[in-house]
């Protein structure tokens, strides 16, 4: 790992804690949140929208721990930044006209996209 100064209130909380570097704890951290999203998707008494709502918010959450540590988009330029991030329009594009605008587009999925019991009964 390179040598780098912690500047941010992540940085300086983690960065040294217990001889790791930041790279570690942004490596555990990322690891308790993927356990909430299959926690979420697995946790039969939740709500879907609450569900979608977990998934979006972590999703948002991991990225930015991504793109910032094991990017190093961290304290680099803007427009390093926004050339990694154009591909997400096209994600988003993706979204809206597979999932969003064919109203059966999430409910039709094929029977390996989802898991084994039926939403209509257990939310």
């Amino acid at each position: 790992m390179g040598e780098h100064e912690p500047s941010g209130i992540f940085e300086k909380t983690f960065d040294g804690l217990l001889g790791q570097d930041i790279y570690f704890w942004n490596f555990i951290i990322l690891m308790i949140f993927t356990l909430a999203e299959v926690g979420a998707v697995f946790f039969v008494g939740i709500p879907l929208n609450v569900v979608w709502a977990i998934l979006i918010g972590v999703g948002i959450v991991k990225g930015y721990g991504i793109a910032a540590y094991f990017m190093h988009l961290k304290g680099d330029p803007r427009i390093y930044t926004r050339t990694a991030l154009f591909p997400v329009l096209f994600v988003l594009l993706m979204l809206w006209g597979i999932g969003l605008s064919n109203p059966d587009g999430v409910d039709a999925l094929p029977g390996w996209c989802k898991p084994s019991w039926d939403y209509a009964t257990n939310r």
